[in-house]
């Protein structure tokens, strides 16, 4: 067990993955660039054809880097049904949403939730003279400003190819579809958050327990 300094002596797991996660690591990652084949192989909307150029190294990033942002293998699991559910779009469902809502509304809001798990953990154990709060704050920073690293590329995709090719479809897409996204990021990023916090009392109330 590792103790954080600035988090009351509170327990946390060990901050390094051991063999065997990161052979579960590594079958996460094969099993999703499978599928984003498949995926890609039956997709219904043409431009999605080409996403495992991009997906596939998105996929295996966090991989390798897991040593040195301490990757948790729930969260790349987490991370890697996100990518899957942005890729469903190839089905049209951005188009045409199988929920109540915009499909978009529930991708970036689902998406913003194992990022930041995954920046938090990295950032805790890196960073061990910041606080709790310090290091949310700091997740929450780093998570909106990925979301708008990913609209700035967006419209740069509409400028280069067009809005036929582009990921920016501003003719049919919704009016303020930047900022919708950029607000359901938060939205998410906020739940994983508080989602961190009630993990923290919990384990403390445990701890109080003499569990």
């Amino acid at each position: 067990m590792t103790v954080h300094p600035a988090t009351d002596d509170l327990p946390l797991d060990a901050p390094h993955a051991r063999a065997d996660d990161t052979t579960f690591l590594r079958t996460i990652a094969t099993a999703a660039c499978v599928l984003f084949i498949l995926i890609s192989a039956t997709a219904r909307v043409p431009t999605y054809r080409i996403n495992p150029i991009f997906l596939i190294p998105l996929m295996w990033l966090p991989y390798w880097l897991r040593r040195r942002i301490n990757l948790h293998p729930l969260h790349y699991a987490m991370f890697a049904i996100a990518i899957l559910f942005h890729d469903l779009g190839a089905y049209g469902f951005y188009q045409r949403s199988p929920f109540p809502w915009s499909f978009d509304i529930y991708v970036h809001f689902y998406f913003a939730i194992p990022v930041t798990f995954m920046l938090f953990r990295a950032i805790y154990f890196k960073l061990p003279q910041l606080r709790r709060w310090q290091v949310g704050m700091t997740s929450l920073l780093f998570m909106l400003g990925i979301g708008a690293l990913h609209e700035i590329m967006e419209y740069l995709t509409y400028l280069l190819l067009g809005e036929e090719k582009g990921m920016l479809k501003p003719s049919t897409s919704y009016f303020f579809d930047t900022q919708r996204d950029l607000t359901n990021n938060l939205l998410g990023t906020l739940t994983a958050l508080l989602l961190i916090t009630a993990y923290y009392a919990m384990m403390r109330r445990h701890n109080r327990n003499g569990g």
